[in-house]
């Protein structure tokens, strides 16, 4: 009988599946229709129209999202959802994001179905925020009735079973900025790219610490004309042709993309006003654009570049009445002339148009070119934050 029993105790030793499994912990998944999800303004849309309790979904490098909650744990776990199956064969390069969870930092991580969220530490509050890094410029747009391939899909957010989810409304200021490659992050992490290392950033990181929140609209390639992505699938800003001495022509919607998100969402309310969340009452509290790089160098009309840029201006101060419009003249010269006298012409026909331009100067046009301590066209992370403090500096005095 001892024998029989010392032969069973070295088996199950050997053998540990013959003992009884244990339960996985539980988790409780907050959706992304939670009050406890707060995205950024003017960059994601859900599966009903810019809502719905399946997803949020995003093209747009630097749109971010924050979660908060607290959990008793000791040794708290939380994995993000996202939906890749969109991807299928075509996305050889998944967009990559980046988090950070209580103030510490996890980048470059590649979209996946799951992720586990890396050091989470400790009972109490905690704060996740989550990042587009970069994508691919690619096929990003979309169509009317499908969306793009290379985004990222946040389904919700799996956490201890005993947390208690924190709703945290977003602030009700918030600063949309426009650009392009430059704005996007193309090379800004010396050679790699990344949102988290352009002025937009920067200057979006700066406005949060006075309470505003901020949405990114910058794709590659794009200019006020020209339409971005190396595959052209992204409109153009504001499209007009035809024009003559920079006045008149004709705008062309279809190929514009100021008023919308994606090619099957309007970023524009019921009552034609921009807005945050699709809501009435959520107008940007003050545009930033930085555009023309593109246009000049793909060699673009210059009388529509100017007419462009008048009608935008025009249509954007319809479109949000109290924000300040703020102009920055690309950082390599490019489109000087026309950017002024577009303003010019539009103080001159609405003389109380809170209407500004950011010139910061031939010397930084002349740092770039020279290919050195800031880079090139697509400066360097050190040359995007000397930028962005200038930038942010001129950009205070004109908040509401």
């Amino acid at each position: 009988m001892k024998l029989h029993l010392l032969r069973l105790a070295f088996l199950l030793v050997l053998c540990p599946a013959v003992l009884p499994a244990q339960a996985a912990p539980a988790s409780l998944t907050i959706k992304v229709d939670s009050p406890v999800f707060v995205f950024s303004p003017g960059n994601w849309t859900g599966d009903t129209e810019r809502g719905g309790s399946a997803y949020r979904e995003t093209w747009y490098p630097g749109a971010y999202f924050r979660v908060r909650w607290t959990t008793p744990n000791d040794t708290p776990n939380a994995e993000l959802f996202l939906d890749t199956s969109i991807y299928g064969d075509k996305v050889k390069n998944p967009p990559e994001i980046t988090y950070s969870i209580d103030g510490i930092w996890t980048a470059g991580v590649k979209a996946a179905d799951r992720i586990a969220i890396k050091n989470l530490k400790g009972s109490g509050q905690h704060t996740l925020t989550v990042y587009v890094k970069t994508s691919e410029q690619a096929d990003r747009w979309g169509s009317a009735n499908a969306s793009g391939l290379n985004i990222v899909r946040v389904t919700g957010l799996a956490v201890d079973a005993n947390s208690e989810p924190v709703s945290q409304p977003p602030a009700t200021r918030w600063a949309l900025i426009v650009g392009d490659s430059i704005t996007e992050g193309s090379a800004a992490d010396f050679g790699t790219s990344d949102n988290l290392a352009s002025w937009g950033f920067f200057v979006g990181a700066g406005l949060q610490s006075l309470g505003y929140e901020y949405g990114i609209s910058a794709c590659g390639y794009s200019g006020w004309l020209r339409p971005g992505d190396r595959t052209r699938d992204v409109p153009g800003y504001y499209v007009v042709s035809g024009s003559r001495n920079g006045l008149g022509g004709t705008y062309d919607d279809a190929r514009s993309r100021w008023n919308k998100i994606d090619a099957g969402h309007s970023l524009l309310d019921t009552a034609g006003h921009l807005s945050a969340y699709g809501r009435t009452g959520q107008e940007p509290s003050i545009i930033l654009i930085n555009y023309a790089t593109n246009d000049v160098l793909s060699h673009v009309n210059s009388s529509d570049l100017q007419a462009s840029i008048t009608q935008s201006i025009q249509a954007l101060h319809q479109a949000a009445p109290d924000a300040p419009i703020v102009i920055i003249v690309p950082f390599g010269q490019y489109g000087v002339t026309e950017i002024k006298s577009a303003v010019a012409t539009c103080k001159a026909a609405n003389p109380g148009a809170k209407l500004a331009i950011i010139d910061l100067g031939p010397d930084v046009a002349r740092g770039l070119a020279a290919n050195g301590y800031w880079s090139s066209l697509h400066p360097n992370m050190r040359g995007h934050a000397t930028l962005a403090a200038q930038i942010l500096a001129q950009v205070v005095p004109l908040l509401p």
